[in-house]
């Protein structure tokens, strides 16, 4: 196999190294500016405590991928996702709920003014929430449509639904998208004559670019990511073959359901974490514990 040029984005370790660090903060600000353009111009940014110490009864807390805010407050969340999960669309909300009710002041009084809070939720799977690449939500009328309020806005991006070569590239966005797509595959980042922040990004994803630290870093994370893919893949099969096989037997809806256990069972032998195999299966701790 030949070797890589450049980082892959989707690894947790090169996201960070791209849109995560001081010296990449640039980056971040194009990208989130191209999202909202003509909407919400970012002139800075300072990164924020990513985790969100919770004051719910449960106890939960969440910790973010990147947390930032603007200048004036506006307060965004960058999450970056490559593991399919049911109800994603409800956990990015409960994200930006959490982000809203914490500018709440305690008192009687409710005399206080939210500022915006953006999600910008970029997945490397299919959510089968929607067709499109890009998907906006907004509080708005039923009726008419209009948005009513500017402090909530929600922005997935499905990178699998993200088609265009090159040549079909047109606008910024599709810059963006492209270029962080295909670059493990790229030996040169492309569209660097249409917006000259590329080259930094170029800079900063070159893998022979990175001290000692970094790569080490890069690579562990980088073998997370495959052995993953690689176990999601073989449970995958395994479980549609096997399962396919008991749902001729004993009924579709009873196959089904032992595909699941089949999966988990394949994962957990292959070393998956359990959040992992919770995440892909929707089993509880104690039913992958007794498998």
């Amino acid at each position: 196999m030949k070797k890589s040029v450049f980082i892959n984005p989707f690894v947790d370790r090169g996201f960070k190294i791209l849109f995560g660090q001081e010296s990449s903060k640039e980056l971040l600000i194009e990208l989130i500016n191209d999202l909202l353009e003509g909407e919400h111009h970012v002139e800075d940014l300072s990164y924020m405590d990513k985790e969100d110490p919770s004051e719910t009864t449960d106890g939960r807390g969440v910790i973010f991928d990147l947390l930032c805010k603007d200048r004036d407050g506006t307060t965004f969340i960058v999450e970056l996702q490559n593991a399919r999960q049911d109800y994603f669309y409800e956990r990015a909300l409960n994200y930006l709920c959490r982000m809203i009710a914490s500018q709440g002041e305690k008192g009687e009084s409710w005399k206080f003014k939210l500022v915006p809070v953006y999600g910008i939720f970029l997945l490397n799977f299919k959510s089968g929430e929607t067709d499109k690449v890009r998907t906006d939500l907004v509080i708005a009328d039923r009726d008419t449509g209009e948005q009513k309020g500017r402090n909530f806005r929600e922005i997935f991006i499905e990178f699998p639904l993200f088609n265009k070569t090159e040549a079909e590239c047109e606008t910024p966005l599709d810059y963006w998208l492209y270029n962080i797509k295909n670059m493990e595959q790229l030996e040169h980042l492309s569209f660097k004559g249409q917006k000259a922040l590329f080259a930094r990004l170029e800079e900063l994803a070159r893998i022979a670019n990175m001290n000692k630290k970094e790569r080490a870093e890069y690579e562990a994370a980088l073998k997370i990511y495959r052995d993953n893919e690689n176990v999601m893949d073989y449970a995958v099969t395994t479980a549609r073959r096997e399962g396919i096989e008991i749902g001729e037997k004993r009924g579709l809806e009873k196959g089904r359901a032992e595909g699941i256990l089949i999966t988990a069972r394949q994962m957990k032998q292959n070393g998956a974490s359990v959040e992992f195999i919770k995440q892909c299966t929707g089993l509880s701790n104690e039913e992958i514990e007794n498998l």
